[in-house]
C-alpha cells in the first residue's frame, strides 16, 4: 500500500511488497527515486548498531584509549570523536572495518533489497546482482571532507553500467539537521548530464553536475527513518546534506550492478595493507630463523 505524505507526494513511501506493482514503478520511471518502508528489520538494524559500537571499543583499545559504555548510544559519537582527534586514519580503519563486518554484508545481501532492485531493473526473479562500493558513510558533525556536490553516480561505478543505487540510514534516523541525502526529481531523464571534474587538496574527488542542469529540476531532502531504504537511478542528481547536528550520522550508500548486460565487468580488487603486509609478516617469522 502507498502510504501517501499529505504536505508533499514526492515523499510519499511505498510498501516493500508494492514494488512489482505498476504504481510504484511507475513512480520510479517518472521521478527517478523510490522510498520503501520496512525494508530492513529492526533485528538486523540493532545488531548491526552493536557491532558498529564493539568496532569503535576495538580501535579505541588499539589505540591505547579506555572503551566506552557499548550500552549507551554516546560512543556512537563520543568515540568517534575521540579518535578522530588522536588520528584520522583510526576512524578511516573504522569505516573499512564495517565494509567487511557479517552484520553489514547481511544488510547489504537483504532479500528484500535484492528482490527491489531486480523488479525496477526488470530483471527476471533469482538473477544474481553485483554490489558496488556498498558501505556504511560516518559523517561527523561539521565535517564537509567527504561532502560531495550535485552529482551522479556515473563516473563513480564501473563503466556503462545498468545499475540501481541506495540509500538509507542504519543507526538513527535522517534529518535535514543531520545531513540526509537531497535529491534532484527528475534529473535522471537527462541521462549523462554535463559535469565537470574537480579535484582539490584535501578533499574527495568532486564530479559535479552543472548548475544549469540541476536548476531545472524540483529539490528535496528526504528525511528517513531507520528501516527505511531509498532506491534510485544512477543517473538521479543527488547529495548529502551537511551534518550540522551534534552526532554522527551513519548511512549505507551503495549500488547493485546487473551482471548480465554486456559491458558489465567485474573490477579487479586491490588491498592495501595498513600496518605489516603478507610478505613482511613472513619474512618476520622466517628471516630469525
Amino acid at each position: 500500500m502507498r502510504i501517501r505524505n499529505l504536505e508533499n507526494p514526492h515523499l510519499d513511501r511505498f510498501e516493500i511488497s508494492d514494488i512489482q506493482g505498476s504504481e510504484a514503478t511507475d513512480f520510479f520511471d517518472t521521478n527517478g527515486y523510490l522510498i520503501v518502508s520496512n525494508v530492513l528489520s529492526k533485528d538486523t538494524t540493532e545488531r548491526f548498531k552493536l557491532d558498529v559500537k564493539r568496532v569503535i571499543n576495538a580501535q579505541l583499545h588499539r589505540a591505547n584509549e579506555d572503551s566506552l559504555d557499548e550500552k549507551s548510544e554516546l560512543i556512537l559519537t563520543e568515540g568517534i570523536k575521540k579518535l578522530e582527534l588522536i588520528d584520522h586514519d583510526n576512524v578511516a580503519e573504522i569505516y573499512d572495518t564495517i565494509f567487511g563486518m557479517s552484520s553489514f554484508l547481511r544488510i547489504c545481501g537483504d532479500l528484500n533489497i535484492e528482490n527491489a532492485i531486480l523488479s525496477l531493473l526488470r530483471v527476471e526473479p533469482k538473477k544474481p546482482l553485483y554490489g558496488f562500493t556498498n558501505r556504511c558513510r560516518i559523517d561527523p558533525p561539521r565535517d564537509e571532507r567527504r561532502t560531495y556536490g550535485w552529482h551522479q553516480e556515473v563516473f563513480y561505478t564501473i563503466p556503462n553500467g545498468r545499475y540501481i543505487q541506495t540509500w538509507a540510514p542504519l543507526i538513527c534516523d535522517t534529518t535535514i539537521q543531520n545531513g540526509t541525502i537531497e535529491i534532484a526529481i527528475g534529473s535522471h531523464v537527462e541521462g549523462i548530464a554535463n559535469q565537470s571534474w574537480i579535484e582539490s587538496p584535501g578533499k574527495a574527488t568532486q564530479i559535479l553536475i552543472d548548475n544549469d542542469v540541476i536548476s531545472k529540476y524540483p529539490q528535496i531532502s528526504v528525511e528517513m527513518k531507520v528501516g527505511e531504504m531509498m532506491f534510485f537511478s544512477g543517473f538521479l542528481g543527488h547529495r548529502s546534506g551537511t551534518n550540522v547536528s551534534d552526532e554522527v550520522r551513519y548511512s549505507l550508500v551503495g549500488m547493485y550492478h546487473d551482471i548480465d548486460h554486456k559491458p558489465f565487468h567485474a573490477p579487479k580488487i586491490d588491498f592495501e595493507f595498513r600496518k605489516m603486509s603478507p610478505k613482511k609478516y613472513f619474512e618476520s617469522i622466517f628471516e630469525k630463523r
